[in-house]
C-alpha cells in the first residue's frame, strides 16, 4: 500500500507545475524526496533560486495536488536550493538540450521581433507597444516585451506590474507574466524607479 501511495503522489506532483517555468515539477528536478509515513506526505521540494518569489505559490499549489490522494491526510514540505549542477539542467532543459543561442535568430523561427522606437520622447512609443502586446496576446499569439528603453521605461506601470522583479537563475532571466505576456524592463534591475541609470557612453551605446 505505502508503495502505491507513492506512485500516487508522485504521480499528484506531475500535476504541479512551476508557475513561471511552466513545466511539471518532476521534469525539472524540483522534487527531491517523496516519503509516506502514517498517512502523511514529507516531501522535499528544491528551489531553483533562494528566496524563489513563487515559493508560496508552489506550496499551495502542491499541498492541493497531493491532498487528493485518498491516502494522504496531511502534507509536510520542506524546501531546499538547487546546486549549480541541477540549475544548469532546468536551463538545458528550458533550451530543449540544445547549446545557448537565440531562437528568433534561427532561419526556421516563427518568431517575429518588432522594434518600437523614437528619436523623440513622450510620443506614446510604450503605450503603443503595451495596446500591440495586449492586441496580440488576445488573438492567441505567444507575446514577450522588451523595454529598454534606459530614458523613459514606463512599461512596467503602463502594465501594473511596478516593483516586480524577473527571476534569475545563474545568467538567465524568467520574465514577469502579466496577462500571458511576458514582460522585461530596464526599471525592473534598478533598486528604486526614481534612480537614475548610470550608463557611460561605450555601454549606453551597447544597450
Amino acid at each position: 500500500m505505502s508503495d502505491q501511495t507513492l506512485s500516487l503522489i508522485s504521480d499528484a506532483l506531475a500535476t504541479v507545475s512551476d508557475p513561471e517555468l511552466h513545466r511539471p515539477l518532476p521534469d525539472l528536478g524540483m522534487v527531491e524526496e517523496v516519503h509516506f509515513v502514517d498517512g502523511t506526505a514529507k516531501l522535499k521540494i528544491l528551489l531553483t533560486i533562494s528566496g524563489c518569489p513563487m515559493r508560496d505559490r508552489l506550496q499551495k499549489d502542491i499541498n492541493e495536488a497531493v491532498l487528493k490522494v485518498p491516502q494522504v491526510s496531511s502534507v509536510e514540505i520542506e524546501f531546499g536550493v538547487m546546486n549549480e549542477t541541477q540549475r544548469d539542467n532546468v536551463k538545458k532543459l528550458l533550451r530543449g538540450g540544445r547549446e545557448k543561442f537565440i531562437p528568433f535568430a534561427q532561419p526556421d523561427s516563427l518568431t517575429r521581433v518588432w522594434g518600437i522606437s523614437s528619436g523623440k520622447g513622450g510620443v506614446g512609443k510604450s503605450s503603443v507597444t503595451v495596446n500591440l502586446a495586449a492586441a496580440l496576446s488576445e488573438r492567441g499569439f505567444k507575446v514577450g516585451v522588451l523595454d529598454a528603453d534606459v530614458y523613459g521605461h514606463s512599461i512596467p506601470r503602463l502594465f501594473g506590474i511596478e516593483g516586480q522583479r524577473p527571476t534569475a537563475i545563474d545568467q538567465t532571466f524568467i520574465p514577469v507574466e502579466v496577462r500571458g505576456i511576458k514582460v522585461v524592463s530596464i526599471e525592473m534591475f534598478k533598486p528604486d524607479r526614481a534612480d537614475p541609470v548610470a550608463y557611460r557612453g561605450p555601454l549606453l551605446h551597447r544597450v
